[in-house]
């Protein structure tokens, strides 16, 4: 909707001077329309039928003298007349004025969460928000707050807010509840995998990289730095499958009551943990060519995970 309005607008603009020309004895006529193309472009543009008046001659409507087509993006907004004796370009409607008192500039997110200020090289303040196309502004006054201009890690880190970086949720086998001395599986559903995410504003591409590594923390001291492991299956132990075999049961009610249990043994069994560390990169391509490195995030996925043991005893018998 948004987008549809400033298409509109735009039409409006660039349409009026030729609406009003058509005052008096002949007459012009505006038929606009609008479209839209991608989720980061859309169009306007208008047939102009000329009617022209005689004295004692029927009004008769020439063929469409020109075509006004406009082109929305996140970067710019062209206009250009085609259609007439010779195609030339007419400059885009003016960037609106913002004072620079406006509150809004104080705001460090001034479109909702993911959005931020940032200058687009030629004198103009613009307004960034996700998934949207958003003006920019000739700031007018004296700026107590001044913005930046348009900086490649600045972009990366703001992109890097809104990857997912998820954990996955970690699966066990046995499903239940371990047993000493075998082995018990684990894995993450869905498996972390490197995460993308890009941007581009006033030429200027963005591209962030998150990359997972993954610890494994079972609870009674051991560890293992390994993938997302894989799921269970029979046979031979398949490359990237994550395992452990547990020495001392841990059962609910343990701590307390069994001496024999160790001091990490949970009260629902023991803390299993898979520790996702992402190191995050971003590359620039653009007016500034730039690559580097933001700080690392840390996801953490977890669940207890009682084990409990097989016990043999001797058993009396009767001889034969």
């Amino acid at each position: 909707m948004r987008r549809a309005a400033v298409i509109g607008l735009l039409a409006c603009l660039v349409l009026a001077p030729a609406a009003e020309a058509g005052n008096g004895r002949n007459g012009i006529a505006v038929r606009p329309y609008s479209q839209q193309y991608s989720h980061s472009s859309a169009g306007a543009g208008a047939r102009i039928d000329v009617h022209r008046r005689r004295d004692g001659r029927p009004a008769r409507a020439s063929r469409p003298i020109a075509h006004v087509a406009v082109d929305v993006s996140s970067t710019a907004v062209h206009v250009k007349v085609v259609g007439g004796a010779t195609d030339r370009p007419l400059p885009g409607p003016p960037f609106p004025s913002l004072p620079a008192s406006s509150p809004i500039l104080k705001q460090t997110q001034p479109a909702g969460p993911g959005s931020f200020w940032y200058s687009d090289g030629a004198g103009h303040i613009c307004m960034y928000a996700p998934s949207s196309v958003l003006p920019c502004f000739t700031i007018t006054g004296t700026a107590t707050t001044p913005v930046a201009p348009l900086s490649p890690a600045a972009i990366a880190a703001h992109v890097a807010d809104r990857l997912s970086l998820s954990p996955g949720e970690i699966k066990t086998s046995p499903t239940s509840a371990g047993l000493t001395g075998t082995a018990s599986w684990f894995w993450l559903d869905p498996a972390p995998t490197t995460e993308q995410l890009s941007i581009s504003l006033a030429g200027e591409d963005v591209l962030v990289t998150a990359t997972p590594q993954i610890s494994w923390r079972f609870g009674d001291g051991a560890s293992l730095d390994g993938g997302p492991g894989v799921p269970y299956q029979q046979g031979q132990v398949p490359a990237g499958a994550v395992t452990h075999l547990y020495q001392t049961r841990c059962l609910p009610g343990d701590q307390g009551h069994d001496p024999y249990v160790l001091p990490s043994c949970g009260s629902d069994g023991y803390s299993v943990a898979a520790v996702v560390v992402w190191t995050i990169s971003y590359r620039a391509a653009g007016p500034i060519a730039a690559a580097g490195a933001l700080p690392t995030r840390t996801t953490t996925s977890s669940v207890a995970y009682p084990v409990s043991e097989a016990r043999a005893f001797l058993v009396g018998g009767t001889s034969g």
